[in-house]
């Protein structure tokens, strides 16, 4: 499975490499680089507002735990949550991802108590990132006269995406089990021997405890449910005002209303290319067809998706320090 698992990494590292240099050779590296560069010390800016896109989730995960879970403080999980993003920008996103920042609490929460509060946090940011999706694409469909391929691949888009936070706000409110309930049935069909049996048992309490507390969690806890939506609200807000500060600073007028549209095309394909490594060629070529539609061109949205990357790769900098530091101190 490990095999697979870097072969696939590799493949989409390769493929997005290729498209890249595809979009950067088409869109014109000279026109690039000097919007790039046009934005100087604003770049120290752009870390400032994605600093709180950290923060914010960080403050949602900890409004999912219980008041006696909440002891271990909102910085370590600020630590965790960027030194668990930092790996993940780098092979499979959230599959790596939100283990390591388990991982990188160490002993300062416990597993079950961590990974409870970790799966609602993860529910309600795909459920807000569904939302911000279908407004943003609703906006863009009413407002702009797209090329056939384009407004089919957005429709395309609002449907997965409506289908996925559908789905996910049905489970929540029927308390569908579906994960435990897929796993009893795949051990059914594969599991023989007692032994197995009895293992594979134990991790199905398990993983109906982490279910209940999922449900239990939307169902009783409506302050903290309240508080949650806020904050995964500022997380989007974060991006919205990072894409606003990035065109202005690279020479851009654009409204805030268009700095939405274009981040609601950006979390979806981060939902829709989860498995390229850093989103490499795939957010360059389909920013650069946003924005090429809404009137600035192709190479602003190739030079913001770039400025982005640039981003990332500081914070993923930073996220491996931690991430080292928390392990020599184990």
């Amino acid at each position: 499975m490990k095999k697979y698992s870097r072969w696939l990494a590799l493949l989409s590292a390769l493929g997005g490499l290729a498209l890249f240099l595809y979009v950067i050779k088409q869109t014109g590296f000279g026109e690039i680089l000097a919007r790039v560069r046009t934005l100087g010390a604003g770049f120290l800016l752009i870390l400032a507002i994605s600093s709180t896109r950290y923060l914010s989730r960080s403050l949602a995960w900890l409004c999912c735990m219980t008041p006696a879970e909440r002891e271990v403080g909102v910085l370590n999980l600020l630590r965790a949550r960027i030194a668990g993003e930092a790996v993940g920008d780098l092979t499979f996103g959230p599959v790596v991802a939100e283990p390591l920042r388990l991982v990188a609490l160490g002993d300062k929460l416990a597993l079950r108590s961590g990974l409870s509060s970790l799966t609602v946090e993860n529910l309600a940011y795909t459920v807000s990132s569904c939302l911000i999706v279908v407004a943003g694409a609703t906006l863009l469909l009413a407002n702009f006269g797209l090329d056939e391929s384009l407004r089919g691949a957005v429709v395309l888009a609002l449907a997965l995406v409506l289908l996925l936070g559908g789905a996910s706000v049905l489970a929540i409110t029927k308390r569908w089990k579906i994960g435990s309930s897929m796993l009893a049935l795949a051990a059914d069909l594969l599991v023989r021997g007692a032994e197995r049996r009895a293992w594979v048992e134990k991790q199905l309490d398990e993983l109906r405890a982490l279910e209940d507390y999922a449900f239990g969690f939307y169902a009783k806890r409506r302050r903290d449910f309240l508080l949650v939506g806020l904050c995964e609200a500022f997380f989007h807000l974060g991006g919205v005002a990072e894409i606003y500060a990035t065109m202005r600073l690279i020479g851009y007028e654009l409204t805030l209303v268009t700095a939405f549209m274009l981040e609601s095309i950006n979390r979806a394909l981060n939902i829709a290319f989860i498995f390229v490594p850093a989103l490499v060629g795939v957010d360059e070529a389909g920013t650069g067809l946003l924005t090429e539609a809404l009137g600035f061109g192709r190479p602003a949205g190739v030079a913001l998706a770039i400025i982005r990357k640039i981003r990332m790769f500081c914070w993923i900098g930073v996220g491996l320090l931690l991430l080292a530091a928390s392990r020599r101190k184990r």
